[in-house]
């Protein structure tokens, strides 16, 4: 006979066992009955948090981003005027560039990396990153953003800017683009001027030409790109041509700027 008919016949040796156990089995059934409104109620009740998917994120891999650092500390080091940065850049234009977060993962490694405005940061060199093979991990979905270098103009914290310095500072900027890999690209090129950087958003830009006798004309404000890449968006820039202003007079950014780029004619 089977188990089973012989559980649910009510004869035989099982049926007395058969009872016990129906009934304990439809003592949870019940009570699952009853509490599954009340679970579904409470499941309702909880908010939802979304969670991005580390695996679906823009990242890049911290050793050759530490070889690349390695590679441009040559001619920064013999440019005072000017520094590198790793730059997060913007496939396209209408990518937000507002609240780039990049972190640095590995097997014990873990801590955040600041970006700037522009998308720049500036890379810690650390062994233990290298040897654990880390990744830099953005706070964005793969296929929109990608790891690069930057060059720029060192900005100074009284804003005070000599034309002589400019000047210096953009051919330090140029002959570094030049020799670092760019000297195709750049064939032709000289030192224009130079631009300050400002968001779109905010306050108008303050900034001054300031004669020897310390005179100061207000430059105007102008929409246009922070450097050569055209995905970054526009920007107010505060343009200075070295042409167009006396050689012994100065700039002063009364308004901190973004960042300050070159320009080439």
């Amino acid at each position: 006979m089977d188990l089973i008919d012989g559980m649910t016949s009510g004869t035989g040796p099982l049926a007395c066992h058969a009872v016990k156990l129906c009934a304990m089995s439809i003592k949870p059934l019940i009570l699952a009955a009853v509490l599954q409104p009340l679970f579904a109620i409470a499941a309702a009740d909880v908010p939802s948090v979304a969670i991005p998917a580390q695996r679906d994120a823009e990242w890049h891999s911290y050793r050759h981003a530490y070889k690349a650092a390695r590679f441009f500390e040559p001619y920064v080091k013999v440019r005072p005027l000017i520094q590198a940065h790793m730059q997060i850049r913007p496939n396209t234009p209408d990518e937000s560039m507002e609240g780039l977060q990049i972190r640095l993962e590995g097997e014990t490694v873990n801590l955040a990396i600041p970006v700037d405005a522009l998308g720049r940061a500036t890379l810690p060199m650390l062994k233990q990153a290298y040897d654990e093979d880390a990744v830099l991990r953005l706070n964005r979905h793969k296929g929109h953003f990608q790891f690069s270098g930057r060059y720029s103009i060192r900005e100074r914290d009284d804003g005070v800017y000599s034309m002589a310095n400019l000047r210096a500072a953009c051919e330090q900027l140029l002959s570094a683009q030049r020799e670092s890999g760019y000297r195709l690209r750049l064939i032709g090129k000289q030192c224009d001027g130079v631009k300050f950087v400002y968001p779109m958003n905010g306050p108008a830009p303050d900034v001054y030409y300031r004669d020897a006798a310390g005179k100061l004309t207000a430059l105007p404000a102008e929409p246009g790109y922070p450097f050569e890449n055209a995905t970054m968006g526009h920007y107010r820039l505060a343009v200075v041509r070295f042409a167009a202003w006396p050689a012994d007079g100065g700039i002063v950014a009364k308004s901190r700027p973004l960042g300050i780029g070159t320009v080439y004619d």
